[in-house]
């Protein structure tokens, strides 16, 4: 999904393109009093707009498979949609090609794993219906634009229809249904998703660099704790970067081995998971506990550390 929040080195909308918003290029309005401690006020508003634009983009998308006549979706191209490939129903199995309301997927990788749990911890605007997610795929996520307290799971009361948070309300840290303007206790309409209560599977697929990260990577396994108990959801690959989550450091000519390693790990890991197969996959898979060496200084003077292992090993 391309969000179109500022957070990108581009895009283009209808009207205009939108390019990467820095601080110095905002005017924050800094009057505003809130419970919540935000590092970064202008990632945080933009992180609010990326939940805006999930819900927006979902909702749309259900309205388009249930042959909504006044959903509208254009082609990057310009080229009519075979509407009919896509909202087909099998007279035998009475159901489409796409299963849309249950066992969605969200994945996202940096800001956009700071969004996936942004929608896992919170419930949908009043006017969005309740996304279904099963399983959470989180790349290497990166948590500064989530204010504190941590975001923690919604769970669901004996009414099906009433959703709680368990974290203090706000934005990104877990909305109650009051933040919303009003109790959510209206029953889902026909044809939306219901939540069951049960806790998404999550994922969580780390970098070297920012599991060195000590502070970041303490707030990551409280986070994923939440959901994951027993913390084996929480995985680092020796040798990463950042980056390495995207298909740019394993492109011809400016590619390296060690990233076209680390992608088909991080393709197979996802793909298990996916599956409910991770455990099945991480035996085949090198794996080790975490160890830390220091092989230097850095610039500033502080001990330069690395993980023990090879390419390829992941730490579980």
């Amino acid at each position: 999904m391309e969000h179109r929040d500022g957070t990108g080195s581009a895009c283009i909308t209808r009207l205009q393109p939108i390019y990467y918003y820095k601080d110095y290029d905002i005017v924050i309005d800094d009057t505003r009093k809130s419970e919540e401690s935000v590092a970064f006020p202008l990632r945080a508003d933009q992180l609010e707009f990326r939940r805006e634009e999930i819900y927006a983009a979902y909702r749309s998308f259900c309205n388009f498979l249930n042959k909504d006549s006044a959903s509208e979706l254009d082609t990057i191209d310009n080229q009519p949609i075979d509407r009919t490939s896509w909202t087909y129903v099998n007279p035998a199995s009475n159901k489409g090609p796409i299963c849309f309301d249950k066992n969605v997927t969200l994945a996202g990788h940096s800001f956009g794993g700071c969004t996936v749990l942004t929608i896992l911890s919170s419930t949908p605007p009043l006017e969005y219906p309740h996304i279904p997610v099963s399983h959470a795929l989180i790349f290497d996520p990166w948590l500064e634009p989530l204010p504190l307290p941590e975001p923690i799971p919604i769970r669901l009361l004996q009414n099906p229809a009433q959703l709680i948070t368990l974290s203090t309300p706000g934005a990104g840290a877990g909305h109650s249904p009051q933040d919303d303007g009003q109790a959510r206790h209206d029953k889902p309409q026909d044809g939306q998703a219901r939540y069951d209560g049960r806790l998404p599977q999550m994922l969580v697929i780390n970098s070297e660099v920012f599991t060195l990260w000590k502070d970041h990577y303490t707030r990551v396994k409280r986070i994923v704790k939440a959901w994951e108990p027993e913390g084996r959801r929480l995985l680092t690959l020796v040798g990463s970067k950042h980056e390495v989550f995207s298909d740019f450091p394993s492109l011809p000519i400016i590619g390296s081995s060690a990233a076209k390693t680390n992608m088909k790990i991080i393709s197979r890991l996802s793909i298990a998971f996916l599956n409910d197969k991770l455990e099945e996959a991480l035996i085949s898979i090198s794996t080790r506990e975490m160890e830390i060496e220091v092989v230097g200084k850095r610039k500033d003077g502080k001990p330069k550390r690395k993980l023990i292992g090879n390419v390829g090993d992941v730490i579980v």
